[in-house]
């Protein structure tokens, strides 16, 4: 259980700083001259089913949806691998406030959630980390962070590589366990 709810901290630490970089399009990494890929959210990712909701630890006034698609299901299940062609998806949602503005808690102690701020997501494709310094290599994956539209919002996800980067025996995840344990 200890383990859970540090999974779900940690979890929630990165996704802060993977939503709190600058808007600008494919960003230079560090200075490098390196851009990143501009991903494209699959229009059907709710389909793949989410593998975990959880309120966002770092964050008190959030809840988080995370889905993953059946190429990193299967991966997580068969060998505790998430191959090529994986994509997370997390819905991050503002918490129900009461009339104080007061975060709404469900007997369980846990938020509710409202209204969708934001969705980050995570694909995985081979050679995509050859262009980065070792220092923000993440085992081939790809960030981006998209309004509740759906639309792109350029975001430097600087941040999330720096924090991905020590997780290299869970496949630069901070999820692998739920994912692997998911339905």
């Amino acid at each position: 259980m200890i383990r859970n709810i540090f999974t779900v901290i940690v979890m929630s630490i990165v996704v802060a700083g993977c939503t709190s970089g600058t808007a600008v399009q494919n960003a230079n990494i560090t200075g490098s001259g390196t851009k990143d890929v501009a991903l494209k959210l699959p229009a059907n990712y709710k389909a793949y089913g989410p593998y975990m909701i959880s309120d966002r630890m770092i964050q008190e006034d959030q809840v988080i949806t995370l889905y993953a698609n059946d190429i990193a299901r299967k991966g997580a299940k068969t060998n505790g691998k998430l191959p090529y062609g994986s994509i997370l998806v997390g819905e991050i949602y503002k918490a129900a406030k009461d009339g104080d503005g007061n975060v709404i808690q469900t007997s369980l102690g846990r938020r509710v959630p409202a209204e969708l701020s934001a969705i980050v997501m995570m694909e995985r494709q081979e050679g995509w980390d050859a262009k980065y310094p070792d220092e923000l290599k993440v085992g081939d994956w790809e960030f981006e962070v998209f309004s509740p539209a759906g639309e792109n919002l350029g975001k430097d996800t600087t941040a999330c590589r720096e924090c991905h980067h020590p997780l290299n025996e869970t496949e630069y995840t901070f999820s692998l366990q739920h994912i692997s344990a998911a339905n």
